[in-house]
């Protein structure tokens, strides 16, 4: 995996997203050849005024004037124009199109990733600047689609087109007029490189701004609570400075492309003002001739003015595809390839650790010996001081890290040997801190079991006692409730998220301090129903109030990652260790 990810990181974005719109590359060539066409019509215009011109001037001269031939010429003339102008509409159609189906593309890999991605890359990146990738890099990039692509590619075109035509016209004026444009280019690719630099430093910065919006207005009843406001506005003042700063830079540092560019095509303007004329009273250029190479200047100046211009949107969009793709190669899961596979309804619930070693970080282990047994129908709750390893005991059995040595086995399966979409399908969890989505009260409760009928899930409802209240809402069941705006208290979602529990049914359960949130009256109603719950079933609980946890039939007190004590209540009492002292500590502040 990392050396595909080397691999991919040192492909050229272009050429990746050249790939990417493979379903939309004929109309992409499609569009070029209409940009090519359109630009060729308006490049050979001019010519075609200046032989008017000269056929205008013979007629002066000769008195013999030819209407037939002025007609055709100037209907020639026109269509060329209509051509060419006309052709706008189309090319802007086909390029919004490509854009979108790109971006529709690259957010669908964006929205696998997120599946795919390990959950020490979720736990150590801002949400915000993931977020900023998905959706201002993904705008950024679509606006230099559909406009600085087709504007950059005809551009290139017509300056091409006029710098062979001012050579058939006259080669001398022509290699005048042009000798000044190659320090031009010169000059704006020096540029173009520095201001690439300072417009993905600006990408960067608007990410972590992101970032911090995002765990401000997340948490804002902890940043009210805690009087945290001038903080988090200083930060936001300090992060919001960087985006302005590194804005202006990289618009300074880009806008020397435009004057360069001017002053470069106004010198050669000068020239060929000057040495046109010359030539046009020595007689050796015609009227004509002289009048498409002043239309020809003007056509080769505004490209470059353009192309300078474009460049600076150019090196935005691209600083933002490469954002993108970064996100794209960071490290996934590992691919799985299960030699077992489990059916949850025949699982018997044994779970076993043997010898287990791990560390979030490689070089600092958490935990360096642990083997512990639960057997099927087991009550095993897991308590000590914060830090010492709770939570990730059960990181690590339902897989969200995988291990550095030694083996969990569930039924006698080693856990490695099974998907993880396979083993996580026998577990339920219920979590501290309450999980709500965008949507109704019925389908936050049926979350866990798609296929679920109405009634089930308001069975489920009426297990953990939170029937009564939900149908006090206006809507009932089809209440819309989200984590950040709800009528519900953190003690109602909490039941909900245990109601989901309850309708998936899983034979282990999980239980991270369940019944924090709750009132004390409830907490019994929900201890009961999730007593019986838990009646032939392995679960694990994670304890942080000891006197819920008397009647599991196992405590496992750890201690730095390590088990320290293994007992029942009574057993452990009895032993007056760290368990007993916790415990007695905790019932003294009661």
């Amino acid at each position: 995996m990392a050396g595909e990810k080397k691999r991919k990181a040192k492909s050229p974005v272009l050429k990746r997203v050249l790939t990417d719109i493979e379903q939309n590359r004929t109309l992409l060539l499609f569009s070029v050849l209409i940009i090519i066409v359109s630009k060729i019509c308006i490049s050979y215009a001019p010519k075609l005024a200046g032989n008017i011109t000269d056929f205008l001037a013979r007629s002066v001269e000769t008195g013999n004037f030819e209407a037939g031939f002025m007609v055709q010429q100037c209907v020639i003339l026109l269509i060329l124009y209509l051509v060419g102008n006309g052709a706008d509409g189309m090319i802007n159609r086909n390029m919004v199109k490509i854009s979108q189906n790109l971006i529709l593309k690259l957010r669908n890999k964006a929205q696998k990733k997120l599946n795919r991605l390990t959950f020490q890359y979720l736990d150590t990146h801002p949400a915000g600047d993931i977020l900023s990738r998905i959706t201002t890099d993904m705008m950024t990039l679509s606006n230099s689609i559909e406009s600085t692509v087709p504007s950059m590619i005809g551009q290139f075109v017509q300056l091409f087109g006029v710098v062979i035509l001012m050579v058939m016209t006259n080669p001398l004026l022509a290699v005048i007029y042009l000798v000044t444009l190659p320090l031009s280019f010169i000059m704006t690719s020096f540029i173009s490189k520095k201001s690439k630099k300072e417009f993905k430093r600006q990408q960067i910065a608007m990410g972590d701004l992101n970032a911090a919006v995002l765990d401000t207005f997340t948490n804002h009843m902890v940043v009210k609570a805690y009087g945290c406001e001038k903080e988090k506005s200083d930060l936001f003042n300090k992060l919001n400075q960087e985006v302005c700063d590194s804005y202006v830079k990289s618009r300074f540092i880009a806008g020397f492309m435009l004057p360069i560019s001017m002053f470069a095509s106004n010198i050669s303007y000068i020239i060929l003002c000057v040495v046109g004329g010359y030539m046009l009273v020595k007689g050796t250029l015609t009227l004509g001739g002289f009048q498409a190479f002043l239309i020809y200047g003007n056509m080769v100046s505004s490209p470059l003015s353009s192309l300078a211009n474009s460049f600076n949107m150019l090196q935005n969009g691209i600083s933002a595809l490469e954002r993108i793709y970064e996100f794209l190669d960071e490290e996934e899961m590992a691919k799985e390839i299960p030699a077992d596979k489990i059916v949850p309804e025949e699982i018997k619930g044994e779970v076993r650790f043997e010898h287990v070693k791990f560390g979030y970080v490689p070089e600092k282990t958490l935990m360096q010996d642990v083997s512990l047994t639960a057997k099927p129908g087991m009550t095993m709750a897991v308590v000590g001081p914060s830090g010492a390893g709770k939570t990730t005991l059960i990181n690590l059995l339902m897989r969200f890290y995988d291990i550095n040595g030694g083996r969990i086995y569930l039924d006698g399966k080693n856990i490695a040997d099974l998907s993880k979409d396979n083993l996580r399908s026998a577990f339920g969890m219920v979590l501290q801190e309450t999980w709500i989505f965008d949507g109704t009260i019925a389908e936050n409760i049926g979350y866990g079991k798609p296929d679920a009928t109405r009634e089930e899930i308001i069975e489920a409802a009426k297990t953990v006692q939170c029937d009564s209240f939900i149908n006090k809402l206006p809507e009932g069941y089809d209440t819309h409730i989200s984590e950040e705006n709800s009528a519900l208290s953190a003690g109602e979602k909490q039941l909900i998220a245990i109601a989901r529990v309850v309708l998936a049914d899983p034979q282990i359960l999980i239980l991270d301090e369940a019944t924090s949130q709750v009132d004390t009256k409830t907490e019994l109603l929900i201890t009961q129903a999730m007593e019986k719950m838990m009646e032939n079933r392995t679960s694990f609980i994670i304890a942080h109030r000891l006197f819920t946890i008397r009647n599991a039939d196992a405590i496992i007190f750890m201690v730095d990652g390590d088990i320290k004590e293994v007992g029942s209540h009574e057993e452990l009492l009895a032993k007056k260790g760290l368990y007993a002292s916790m415990y007695n500590s905790a019932s003294d502040t009661v």
